[in-house]
């Protein structure tokens, strides 16, 4: 016995609802996250090699070692703003990537974030406390 061609070409939207379904969960929809984790990981590994060029002598690989001025890099409780000027100043001759990689690199290291920033009326302010 065989299909009358219009059966199977009935099927042909329920078909193709099922393959593109099927094709979305098989993958396509987890690339923009793992995506920009392969950002962020790639971020990560070009701050380290430029900390480590610039930085290492004095802070080690991981910010522990401890300096004359105070505690070891890791730490310490520094904002972004605070890292920023820091790496700023200390790699000005590097590209806004490339100093946006060593802060995110040092903000890694942290052992004490610093707490987060509260936004009131559209001002960012320190938490109160």
């Amino acid at each position: 016995m065989r299909c009358k061609p219009e059966i199977g070409i009935r099927f042909l939207p329920l078909l193709f609802f099922l393959f593109s379904g099927l094709f979305l969960a098989l993958g396509y929809a987890q690339t923009p996250a793992a995506t920009a984790n392969d950002d962020k990981a790639a971020q990560l590994a070009a701050g380290k090699k430029l900390f480590m060029e610039k930085c290492g002598k004095c802070h080690d690989e991981r910010g522990d070692k401890p300096l004359a001025s105070g505690p070891p890099l890791n730490e310490r409780t520094l904002t972004r703003e605070e890292i920023t000027r820091a790496v700023s100043g200390r790699l000005r001759g590097k590209t806004d990537d490339e100093r946006a990689a060593v802060v995110a690199y040092i903000e890694s290291l942290l052992k004490n974030k610093p707490p987060p920033m509260v936004e009131l009326r559209g001002e960012t302010l320190p938490p109160f406390g």
